[in-house]
């Protein structure tokens, strides 16, 4: 291999013979010394300031005495670095959780405590669902119906309008003109 970069070099000393052409193997001819130097410095300065294209992977922690500039993506592990300001110390901090979904049963799937907000649709692929406990101004049942409840009284709404309610007493009360198809 024709180790033209830092990420090409080989941890085991012994297999590190020729640096990009440069041969560096026992009884080298002495000018590839110093070529081998040169050629060594001007990697390690690619590698430095990126152009190599090398990443670098430190198992160890990394320790950052002078100023730190980041310019990539957030990590796997969910934190950001705040900034503490001209005069402190950037920290990690970790994002706020929400909860969390693992793996659950296809059957039954229960969130307890807290709200869920903003759900503007439920929908199963059954074409039934069961929700106990449930608030909502608004709840739409399918192509322009929603129903609302307002004091004693649970509206049927069609596009917007009260076309019925129930009264807590189980009163059915229309609110337009009543037409029957069947006994009454």
């Amino acid at each position: 291999m024709a180790k033209s970069k830092v990420s090409e070099w080989d941890s085991v000393a012994s297999n590190n013979i020729i640096l990009n052409g440069i041969n560096i193997d026992e009884h080298c001819p002495p000018s590839a010394v110093n070529n081998a130097i040169r050629e060594m410095m001007a990697q390690i300065k690619d590698w430095q300031s990126g152009t190599s294209g090398d990443d670098w992977t430190s198992a160890g922690v990394l320790n950052v005495t002078g100023t730190l500039k980041l310019d990539g993506d957030l990590g796997d592990d969910g934190q950001v670095l705040t900034s503490k300001g001209t005069s402190g110390t950037p920290v990690w901090k970790s994002l706020p959780v929400y909860g969390t979904m693992a793996n659950q049963n296809s059957n039954n799937v229960n969130i307890t405590g807290g709200t869920i907000t903003g759900v503007s649709k439920l929908e199963t692929s059954s074409g039934s669902l069961t929700v106990t406990n449930f608030k909502a101004d608004n709840v739409g049942v399918g192509n322009n119906w929603t129903i609302h409840q307002s004091g004693n009284y649970l509206y049927f709404r069609f596009n917007g309008n009260n076309v019925m309610r129930l009264a807590n007493n189980g009163h059915l009360v229309c609110e337009n003109n009543v037409t029957a198809f069947q006994g009454v």
